[in-house]
C-alpha cells in the first residue's frame, strides 16, 4: 500500500464487506411503492401527497388496511412516494379501529415507571379498554406510559367514553406527539402481523 493512502488494507476490506452483505443491502419490501403507471400518474400522486392527506386502502376479509402516501426525500435530495403505517380498521355493524386484545392486561405507568390503577385489555390507534384496579372512580383523563413486553414505552393521553358491559372502562385516545402516534401505529402493526401473517406476506 503507498504511504500516502487515505485508508489502510484493513478498512477499504471493512468498506467492500459492507457494500457486498446482502443483509445490508435489503430494503423494507413494505415501505417501498414503486408506480409503473407512468410520469403522468407519478407526478399527480406527488402532487397530491404534497397539498393533501392521501391514502391507499387494501379489504382483506373482514378488515381494512388504510395506508398514507408520503412524500420522503432520500439523502440525494431525491423525493419519493412512500407508503406510511397503516391504520387498521375491522368490519362489523360499523367500522371501527382493528382492537389488539393483549394476552394479559398491561399496566399504565407514571412518568417514573411506576404501575398504576389502569390495565390495558385492548388497545387500538384511537383507544383503549381498560380495568381500574382498587378502589377509584375511573379518571376523567389520563396522561400515562403504556410500555408493553419488549417494546419502548409509549406515552398515552386518554379521555374517559364510557363504561363497557363487561365493565371496563373505554378511553378515547388525542396524542399531541405525532412520533408517539407513530410508535403505536408501528406496535398495532407489529401485533398484527403476527397475528395475521397470510395478510402481510
Amino acid at each position: 500500500m503507498q504511504r500516502d493512502a487515505l485508508l489502510t488494507q484493513d478498512e477499504l476490506d471493512f468498506i467492500q464487506n459492507m457494500q457486498h452483505n446482502p443483509q445490508l443491502n435489503l430494503r423494507d419490501a413494505s415501505s417501498n411503492l414503486t408506480v409503473n403507471g407512468g410520469a403522468q400518474l407519478r407526478d399527480l400522486l406527488t402532487r397530491l401527497a404534497a397539498h393533501d392527506h392521501v391514502t391507499i386502502q387494501a379489504q382483506v376479509d373482514n378488515q381494512q388496511l388504510t395506508f398514507p402516501l408520503q412524500l420522503v426525500e432520500d439523502e440525494f435530495n431525491a423525493v419519493h412516494l412512500r407508503l406510511g403505517v397503516p391504520s387498521i380498521f375491522e368490519d362489523g355493524p360499523m367500522v371501527r379501529p382493528w382492537r389488539l386484545a393483549l394476552e394479559a392486561p398491561v399496566a399504565l405507568e407514571n412518568v417514573r415507571g411506576t404501575a398504576g390503577a389502569l390495565w390495558v385489555h385492548e388497545v387500538s390507534f384511537k383507544g383503549v379498554l381498560v380495568e381500574i384496579r382498587g378502589r377509584i372512580k375511573p379518571p376523567k383523563t389520563f396522561s400515562l406510559w403504556f410500555s408493553p413486553s419488549g417494546y419502548e414505552r409509549i406515552a398515552l393521553r386518554g379521555a374517559f367514553e364510557r363504561e363497557t358491559a363487561r365493565g371496563l372502562f373505554a378511553y378515547r385516545i388525542s396524542q399531541s406527539d405525532a412520533d408517539e402516534t407513530e410508535r403505536l401505529r408501528q406496535f398495532i402493526l407489529h401485533q398484527h402481523r403476527l397475528l395475521h401473517p397470510q395478510m402481510h406476506a
